[in-house]
């Protein structure tokens, strides 16, 4: 039953990545293996995602669950008003809304260059922590891996778009966790 879940909710996922699966060179084919992995831990863990009993593993799990919702919310509200939308970048393996055209330095891109990415990770990781076993410890490791090509590859097509001022940015951002990674 999980099996045939997994599939039909992998549907509309492979809908949205059609443009840019058949390209490694592209960003959107790591981004939608990392939503693979976090839909099957979803499914894997369904029964822990609600817990009665709080322990520390179950505290750390919620903390980052909750600062995968805060730190994705953070970067929609930024790039909804700072960043400016236009059709010149033609890449069709683009979501409308990455085809912003001004480098956002503020509000939670000041301090991590892939705030959406961060929040996968800590989507993964958060609902890992609900119920750990080990092939679900592949598919998160796969998860990281993958944000980690992910934003790598989305790093080269920022600096071919925005140049020398995207190079100036990574040294003062950090990839992930603000202050840390």
């Amino acid at each position: 039953m999980k099996v045939i879940f997994f599939c039909i909710l992998s549907l509309p996922l492979l809908t949205l990545s059609l443009r840019s699966l058949l390209s490694l060179k592209n960003h959107g084919l790591y981004r939608f293996v990392v939503w693979e992995c976090i839909l099957w831990l979803s499914i894997q863990n369904y029964r822990y995602l609600i817990v009665e009993k709080f322990d520390l593993q179950q505290l750390i799990s919620s903390a980052l669950m909750a600062a995968s919702l805060m730190f994705v919310l953070s970067a929609v509200f930024i790039m909804r008003k700072k960043g400016i939308v236009s059709k010149q970048r033609r890449d069709h393996t683009l979501f409308d809304f990455e085809k912003t055209t001004v480098l956002i330095e503020s509000g939670i891109f000041k301090h991590v260059r892939h705030p959406m990415y961060s929040s996968l990770l800590f989507l993964a990781w958060g609902i890992l922590l609900r119920n750990i076993e080990v092939t679900s410890l592949i598919v998160a490791l796969i998860a990281t891996c993958s944000c980690i090509f992910a934003a790598l590859v989305e790093e080269k097509e920022n600096i071919e778009y925005f140049g020398e001022r995207y190079r100036h940015y990574t040294l003062k951002t950090k990839m992930f966790i603000p202050y840390v990674i």
